[in-house]
């Protein structure tokens, strides 16, 4: 189709996009047809559905995004590591996310699906199979498939399903049993609709839901480019033209009066007009400019119409926010990612449960207490994913202070939760090595040894407290059991010596020494229990914590003596403001990250220093009681 020409009833050559609309106003006035049946049959013809689709760049984003979108983040098992190893693997072997993807494109189009190459007669059900016997899994459309068949008894949990399907191909065709396809079909008719068999089937295409509002888009667009072709027109006046080209002579020096005038435009890009010499009129030349005043917004308006019944946020359709709009769709986009979600779970996920049946035993693993779920399409800024880690970390301490869960249990709920949202990853593995009882158990340590009378041993396990609820009730420790304390917490700077090499050639005759070199995290005179100051969450797997090269830095005294390279740090910061929430008090008004270089400054003007630029780099968060004689201790080098 692609390589011939399409021609109207007249012979004239048609584009495509004509070529379909022609068709479906012709099946709308063939008065054999019912109206409903007519439009069904004639906008699920292949070629047409095809030939709209192929057509259009806007029809096929319409299309293409929603069915991208639904698998762009995929999945999440939840399971050993091992079977999520092994079924990853198979999923790439099958290619079955781009499989996933042709198949949802063909559900907007009208409809596709995907069928099983495993062993035994295509015809027969699909049983069990064994490991790598999943040999493909193969994408085809609708107009491929014909049901079988259908199921008509209401009381059939197959109702409306066939029996049997028959797969078309260069042989004639070949039947394929249902337990071997699985179908991605479009939302369904309304009841009643007049439709039977195949077309009730596949239900409702995306496509025809949309086609007429892409139509106006892409006509809208068609008609301002042939508008741009007449940004600037020349309206020249001739005396007498009509006399002028009566005649075949008149009309050849007409021809040639219009070369010379394009010729000048072209060649010294000036317009050549006779001016009269009083006796004959002057020829007029008018130059006239196309006003595009509104044509953008009103181009905007059919756009926006496709993106309201496509249901596709407009900034995510075009790209951009409307014309002459201060929206910015990003209120939109929550709502579009509810609606991708609510289309994989309702569309998607019964689809790929009917492939992980086969897909789980061609892996080899055991399905058994296996579940999943979807990604998320939008991720959360870091401030955002602070802020949760928060509330969640502060209804988890709620909970923990009911003592209303044994405390191994307790344990095991917490790090499910911080495991399941990704926090503390480079916890994870230590973990796993441990067993259960340090894992999920009491601290020995924190009220005495396995002999301390106070520790009574449950029957499953769970050490409890005694008088705490009785001593054959299981209770969970209290978190804040430890002594309260005023707390110091600070971050050794690793690269200190990349520091005082800078303050060296700045002018500084001493610095303190690598060791002492710092940033305060917390300085509470107030005493506060450390378990309660909770953990940070933006370490690396080493506790350590990098502050990007650049950023704003002063270099400035703080007090009476000493002099600091101030930086921002919006971790260091979130992670202060959290301890102070939790109890703890602080000198100053605000927090400031700083390290201090010297208390000995001498003669160096400060306001003729270039701060420091390059990254600080800070070990794990140091817990001690608060010093209030450390100044003392203090040494220069």
């Amino acid at each position: 189709m692609a390589g011939s020409a399409i021609l109207d009833a007249r012979g004239n050559p048609m584009t495509m996009m004509d070529s379909v609309t022609s068709a479906i106003q012709s099946a709308s006035t063939v008065s054999t047809f019912h109206p409903q049946q007519s439009a069904m049959s004639f906008l699920f013809a292949p070629q047409l559905a095809f030939a709209a689709y192929l057509a259009s760049g806007m029809l096929q984003k319409v299309v293409d995004i929603p069915a991208s979108d639904r698998v762009r983040e995929w999945r999440d098992w939840q399971a050993e590591k091992d079977q999520i190893e092994a079924i990853e693997a198979e999923e790439r072997r099958l290619g079955l996310i781009a499989k996933v993807k042709q198949a949802e494109v063909l559900r907007g189009i009208g409809g596709g699906a995907l069928i099983l190459a495993a062993p035994g007669n295509p015809a027969q059900p699909l049983g069990v199979i064994g490991k790598g016997q999943l040999k493909a899994i193969n994408v085809v459309s609708r107009w491929q498939l014909t049901g079988k068949d259908y199921v008509e008894e209401l009381s059939d949990p197959a109702y409306g399903t066939p029996t049997m399907w028959r797969i078309a191909n260069s042989k004639g065709g070949t039947d394929v049993h249902p337990s071997r396809v699985i179908c991605f079909r479009g939302d369904p008719l309304p009841a009643g609709y007049g439709v039977a068999g195949d077309d009730l089937f596949w239900g409702q295409s995306r496509l025809v839901r949309v086609w007429r509002d892409v139509e106006r888009s892409d006509n809208a667009q068609g008609w301002f480019a042939a508008l741009v072709k007449k940004a600037k027109l020349l309206r020249i006046g001739i005396p007498g033209l009509t006399d002028f080209t009566s005649t075949e002579n008149g009309q050849a020096r007409l021809d040639k009066r219009m070369s010379a005038i394009a010729l000048g435009e072209s060649v010294l890009n000036a317009t050549v007009f006779d001016t009269g010499d009083g006796q004959r009129p002057a020829e007029t030349i008018t130059d006239h400019q196309v006003n595009w005043n509104g044509i953008p917004a009103m181009m905007d308006a059919f756009d926006q119409r496709v993106a309201a019944v496509a249901d596709i946020p407009f900034t995510r359709l075009m790209g951009r926010s409307p014309a002459g709009m201060n929206a910015t769709g990003e209120h939109d986009t929550a709502n579009y990612h509810a609606m991708v979600a609510a289309g994989q779970e309702l569309d998607l996920r019964p689809c790929l449960e009917q492939i992980d049946a086969v897909m789980l035993q061609s892996a080899g693993v055991d399905p058994k207490g296996l579940w999943w779920q979807f990604s998320p399409l939008g991720k959360p800024t870091p401030e955002q994913e602070a802020t949760r880690f928060k509330t969640t970390m502060e209804a988890l301490q709620i909970a923990a202070d009911l003592n209303a869960m044994p405390e191994q249990a307790f344990n095991a709920g917490v790090q499910g939760v911080i495991e399941e949202n990704g926090w503390l990853p480079g916890s994870l593995p230590i973990l796993a090595d441990m067993s259960e009882e340090e894992r999920f158990g009491l601290n020995p340590d924190a009220a005495g040894g396995d002999d301390d009378p106070s520790r009574i041993q449950s029957e499953g396990g769970d050490p409890v407290l005694a008088g705490a609820g009785g001593a054959d009730t299981p209770a969970r420790r209290a978190a804040n059991d430890a002594k309260p304390v005023p707390l110091y917490v600070q971050r050794k700077l690793l690269n200190a010596g990349e520091l005082i090499a800078w303050a060296k050639k700045q002018g500084f005759a001493s610095t303190l020494d690598a060791s002492d070199m710092h940033v305060t995290v917390l300085y509470s005179r107030t005493p506060v229990d450390p378990i309660k100051m909770g953990t940070t969450w933006a370490d690396n797997e080493k506790g350590e914590l990098t502050v990007k090269p650049g950023g704003p830095r002063a270099v400035e005294k703080l007090g009476e003596s000493a002099v600091v390279l101030l930086f921002a740090s919006d971790d260091l910061s979130w992670r202060h403001r959290g301890m102070v929430e939790a109890g703890a008090s602080h000198d100053y008004d605000e927090y400031q990250p700083h390290v201090t270089l010297t208390y000995e400054a001498g003669d160096v003007d400060l306001d003729t220093i270039k701060p420091f630029t390059g990254a600080l780099r800070f070990g794990p968060e140091l817990f001690e009681p608060l010093d209030l004689d450390w100044k003392s201790k203090v040494t220069e080098q």
